[in-house]
């Protein structure tokens, strides 16, 4: 008796239907992109992902010579650059690298993403190194390097390293004797003259006026030479010097006919004649411009483009 009211009450009680609620909406989505770098090697870096709505920063590790990156973020609109340890120098997803990344591309604003909910969106490649520190964010929670400390600053001084040592760099016009580029050292003291350059004759030889110092990654500021020769051919030697503790050491060098710079950020572009075939001076068939980025050690090759001077069919000195 009691075991087939067992059976009954088992057999009348409701079966317990699957849950059929739906599953709530992904609230991420997944941005990629590429990795580059000025540089042979792709340096252990940070990035970040600035929203542009709310400001909140997320940040992620960059590992050596990673060319590549994928990262969950909540939806919405973002920013993407990264920065090399110690916030030495920064590059960015800009306008500069759909543009191709070449000397004729300039704008290094940055490109808002937008990331959607449950989909990947990709190309936010991280290639522009070349718009200098200002032109990428610092992370809201990244300290600034500390300023040097120690001794007031000599009047005229700079720390061209930021080491709390410091130098000065001065441009003197002698008239028919020529400019003169000189750096000097306080001793604690006293301004000590370690390194200096002279002109010479301006119409032989002339020191330029943009000649002194320049910052390419907001620390070192680095010493810039340009020589000036006369005649026809216009040559232009072009010296980048860095502070080594005692003087001065070379970390750039080119030369050429025709020859005009430019500095943007951390970059020295340098426009030429090219000979390729014994050309006369007056006339080349070609012009070259080169570029080059500092990295925080050295000048790196980022670009290096040759145009033909003529238009249409080349003319015979140009045909071979």
């Amino acid at each position: 008796m009691s075991t087939s009211v067992a059976a009954t009450l088992t057999a009348a009680a409701p079966a317990v239907a699957p849950s059929t609620s739906p599953s709530p909406p992904p609230q991420t989505g997944i941005l990629t992109g590429q990795v580059c770098y000025p540089s042979e090697s792709i340096p252990p870096m940070t990035a970040y992902f600035e929203n542009t709505s709310t400001h909140a920063v997320i940040s992620i590790a960059i590992a050596q010579d990673q060319g590549s990156y994928s990262v969950d973020l909540p939806a919405g609109a973002y920013y993407t650059y990264a920065w090399v340890a110690e916030y030495g120098i920064g590059g960015s997803y800009s306008q500069m690298v759909p543009c191709g990344l070449t000397a004729a591309c300039t704008d290094h604003s940055l490109i808002e993403v937008n990331v959607a909910a449950g989909s990947t969106t990709g190309g936010a490649d991280i290639c522009d190194w070349y718009g200098g520190p200002d032109s990428v964010p610092t992370p809201p929670f990244a300290a600034s390097p500390p300023p040097p400390t120690g001794a007031a600053v000599p009047p005229g001084g700079v720390s061209l390293n930021c080491d709390d040592t410091y130098q000065r760099i001065r441009l003197t016009d002698a008239g028919v004797a020529g400019r003169t580029l000189w750096v000097d050292s306080w001793d604690g003291a006293a301004w000590v003259n370690v390194w200096s350059v002279a002109g010479g004759d301006p119409n032989i030889r002339q020191i330029e006026e943009e000649a002194g110092g320049y910052q390419f990654l907001g620390c070192p500021t680095l010493v810039v030479l340009p020589i000036r020769y006369s005649g026809s051919g216009a040559y232009l030697e072009l010296s980048v010097q860095q502070w080594n503790g005692v003087g001065l050491s070379e970390v750039y060098q080119h030369e050429g006919t025709h020859g005009v710079w430019s500095k943007a950020g951390a970059t020295i572009q340098f426009d030429e004649s090219l000979y390729l075939h014994n050309e006369p001076t007056c006339c080349p068939c070609n012009h070259q411009t080169l570029r080059h980025t500092w990295n925080g050690a050295a000048f790196v090759e980022t670009a290096a483009t040759i145009t033909p001077t003529y238009t249409g069919t080349p003319p015979p000195e140009c045909s071979g």
